[in-house]
């Protein structure tokens, strides 16, 4: 009986002094990332977690939604930085470290921003947009292509663990005990009827 009174206790201390399910899963998410990542033996293992940091949302549902718009970020930039490094500096033979590379880097943001926006994925923008420096910075002291497919090889890893994390039921079980996630969405027809329902004149 004091056993079951201090677990609840203990829990409901833990409840009322959570930092939200999001701080949490962001947490549980960064934390396996490193753990592949260091199995994997990559020598930038932070890419992944960047990854999931970005993609991470309060639900499943808004997080797939964040997780198709930032893989199609990703594969573009990762084709967008490969394409910019073989044309800038093995065909114009520009220097990784010189001011005229740095000032392409930035200049070519743009035309990036612009494809993303006229395909309709200003989510993925910011990953799009993070992976694409990451490359073009980075691949100086090594084999360009296999930089880049390294590079997105390591964030659609945090893509798929943020997605993975917030699919976890137990996780969500907690989730809806804390009042922070929202599990399940509201059907169309119980959402037109609430609605109505607000939208009704109260009786004098």
């Amino acid at each position: 009986m004091q056993e079951n009174t201090a677990w609840k206790r203990f829990t409901s201390i833990l409840i009322s002094n959570s930092p939200g399910m999001r701080v949490i899963k962001t947490c549980l998410a960064i934390t396996i990332c490193l753990i592949i990542e260091y199995f994997r033996g990559t020598n930038m293992p932070y890419h992944s977690s960047i990854a999931a940091i970005v993609c991470m949302q309060p639900t499943l549902k808004s997080t797939f939604k964040t997780a198709v718009e930032r893989t199609i970020g990703t594969i573009i930039a990762g084709l967008y930085g490969f394409l910019f490094i073989t044309f800038f500096t093995q065909q114009l033979l520009l220097s990784f470290h010189s001011l005229s590379y740095f000032i392409l880097i930035g200049v070519m943001t743009l035309p990036l921003m612009m494809l993303m926006i006229a395909i309709k994925k200003q989510g993925g923008l910011a990953i799009t947009l993070v992976v694409f420096l990451i490359v073009v910075i980075n691949a100086g002291a090594t084999n360009p292509l296999l930089y880049t497919i390294e590079r997105v090889v390591g964030t659609l890893i945090g893509i798929g663990v943020a997605l993975f994390i917030n699919w976890l039921p137990i996780l969500n079980k907690i989730g809806k005990r804390l009042g922070h996630v929202e599990i399940s969405p509201v059907s169309p027809a119980s959402s037109n009827m609430e609605k109505t329902k607000l939208e009704l004149p109260e009786k004098c």
